[in-house]
């Protein structure tokens, strides 16, 4: 068991959609930013987190900074789940189209459904 930061895990995510920011931006005709800001700006990976059916709304409100929290006790199995979930969103067809049929709530939430939806460990 480790102790880990709110910040770590996001730099976590940082690293997974910077592999195809560029492509996730081309779809949103947004691939002028890539000019600007060649990594992910901090409202897309608002964006990245509020749209990964992967995580449930806790997990989602502790990288949001919505609770008190900062540090959360982890294991090694639940991290590497957790760079997992990141990678195969930022991989994923309805991220990198990121068109709104692909990121309404009701094609999300039929992906949480169907996934394991990673929570905080406590």
């Amino acid at each position: 068991m480790q102790s880990i930061t709110k910040t770590y895990l996001i730099d976590t995510i940082y690293r997974m959609i910077n592999t195809s920011i560029q492509l996730h931006r081309q779809s949103k005709n947004n691939s002028h930013y890539n000019e600007v800001y060649p990594v992910a700006t901090d409202e897309e990976m608002i964006d990245f987190i509020v749209t990964i059916p992967y995580f449930d709304i806790d997990l989602k409100d502790f990288l949001l900074g919505n609770v008190k929290e900062e540090t959360v006790i982890i294991s090694q199995s639940w991290e590497i789940e957790f760079i997992k979930k990141c990678t195969a969103w930022a991989n994923s067809y309805e991220w990198l189209e990121g068109d709104e049929y692909y990121l309404s709530d009701a094609h999300i939430s039929s992906l949480m459904r169907q996934a394991n939806c990673l929570s905080l460990p406590y």
